[in-house]
């Protein structure tokens, strides 16, 4: 009888230049009714060989074979012979075996050269130390390699952008399958390049076997700062789009990952008459991306793309690149301030413009925060003219009297006035706010909250994730040569 709970294994190998051994291997195995549970190349003694691991239910009498792992020990086993790959101490310590037993036998056959027998081939045993001797100043090469810290260093440099996608998606990262996630992320970063002046760093695209089923993940610098569920072959919706109130039946429900709105998913052949076609997986996974890379603009803009901004001034006045060098505002004080002005989607790309205003503050003794808001005011004109449509209108949400007393005694100081305590207050103003949007013709490009100078950052982070394409703007940002009509 068998034991469903309770599996087996057995390891058997083979030259991977053996094709036929290898094709007799499965089929005999298979005749003794063994499964194929896993088959990988790794490096061997003599050139590269194929380790296949084969499963199958344990019986109740088993006669007991070294080859066959019950399933309590397979881990460790299997470990042994595969995880050396990744693991450089296991690296180092298979090295270590190997120089030992190449010093054994050497030493064996300079005792048989030493002897005075008549029956050995010293002729053969020459030859045989000659390669062995090859063979361990290789080994010990390889290993000197390996202890040397130098190649530690490349274990400490970490990829800035990650995605990482699950089996399912894999086509979305493969060039060779349009890649179609690899085109909206070039969309994405050159669209960021031309509105905000900011260069994202190579993204890196991987898959992985331990996501879940349709699942992608956004990491910055190996920690993850979102992760959600896509379905390939299907668009994305938010009810109300393209006239869709109800979820169309067979239609796949979900939630936004970054408003936490609810969405449905349509399969793309439903949606050819529909004057809205929504989102692909890809642009999905992209709108989301364009979230990640400006909410941790902190961590992802480095010294060197500052250095890069001020050789860009430099070519156009080299005096003011010269007196920002040499003391007058450092490169840290420099990635806080244009990392606060992206992540409220201020533009810098008018670098020389930026620099030059920044300059004029530099007079004045300010702190970064005092610099990015008296900042801000100076590039009223350019904040304006971002949000404002063809005729110079922008349609501003602007809270009353009593809403402004409210938001002001809920500013959470413990925080440094840059958040709200979140009560019935805070909840009631997301609603009016909310609201507003939803009643307005106006496309939300061209909305912006216009609030009094200490709540614009307050504000702009309650909002940052629920809406996410909503300006805030401080009243003294606002400059004549625009209209604010109030929603």
């Amino acid at each position: 009888m068998f034991d469903e709970s309770r599996l087996e294994y057995v390891v058997k190998s083979c030259s991977s230049e053996d094709t036929d051994g290898l094709e007799e291997l499965l089929n005999s195995m298979a005749i003794d009714g063994w499964e194929l549970y896993s088959l990988n190349e790794v490096e061997a003694e003599e050139g590269f060989q194929y380790n296949c691991i084969f499963s199958r239910q344990a019986e109740d009498s088993y006669e007991e074979d070294d080859d066959i792992a019950q399933v309590g020990h397979f881990k460790s086993r299997m470990e042994k012979l595969f995880h050396y790959k990744n693991a450089p101490s296991e690296q180092a310590k298979s090295l270590q075996d190997e120089l030992r037993q190449k010093n054994e036998r050497v030493n064996e056959i300079k005792q048989l050269l030493d002897s005075n027998s008549i029956d050995i081939d010293r002729e053969g045993l020459n030859q045989e130390i000659s390669k062995k001797l090859s063979e361990r100043n290789t080994l010990k090469n390889k290993f000197s390699e390996m202890l040397s810290p130098a190649n530690m260093y490349e274990r400490i440099n970490q990829d800035v952008l990650t995605v990482v996608v699950s089996e399912e998606l894999v086509d979305l990262i493969d060039n060779e399958k349009n890649g179609e996630l690899i085109i909206e992320s070039v969309r994405l970063r050159q669209e960021l390049t031309d509105k905000l002046g900011y260069v994202i760093p190579a993204i890196r695209f991987i898959s992985s076997d331990e996501m879940a089923e349709d699942q992608y993940s956004i990491n910055v610098r190996k920690l993850k700062a979102l992760s959600g569920i896509a379905y390939p072959g299907y668009r994305m919706f938010i009810p109300g789009q393209a006239n869709i109130e109800k979820k169309p039946r067979g239609a796949i429900d979900s939630i936004d990952s970054v408003t936490g709105q609810k969405v449905f998913w349509i399969e793309e052949g439903k949606t050819k008459s529909y004057w809205d076609k929504g989102l692909t997986v890809a642009q999905v996974i992209a709108k989301h991306l364009e979230f990640v890379v400006c909410k941790y603009v902190e961590e992802i803009l480095s010294y060197g793309e500052i250095l890069n901004y001020i050789s860009l001034l430099g070519e156009e006045n080299l005096f003011l690149a010269e007196e920002l060098i040499q003391g007058a505002v450092s490169l840290g004080d420099l990635r806080y301030i244009f990392a606060k002005l992206i992540r409220e989607k201020v533009s810098i790309k008018d670098i020389v413009f930026v620099f030059e205003k920044l300059n004029d503050l530099l007079k004045a003794e300010y702190n970064n925060d005092q610099l990015v808001d008296n900042l801000r005011i100076l590039m009223g004109r350019q904040i304006c003219s971002d949000i404002a449509d063809s005729n110079n209108y922008i349609y501003g949400i602007i809270p009353s009297v009593e809403q402004n007393t409210k938001l002001k005694k809920s500013i959470d100081k413990k925080n440094k006035g840059k958040s709200f305590v979140q009560n019935h207050d805070i909840k009631e103003f997301v609603k009016f706010v909310s609201e507003k949007i939803k009643n307005s013709e106006s496309d939300i490009s061209n909305i912006a909250i216009i609030v009094k100078p200490e709540l614009r950052l307050p504000v702009f982070y309650l909002f940052e994730q629920v809406i996410t394409q909503l300006r805030v703007v401080s009243e003294d940002e606002i400059t004549d040569e625009f209209t604010i009509e109030v929603l």
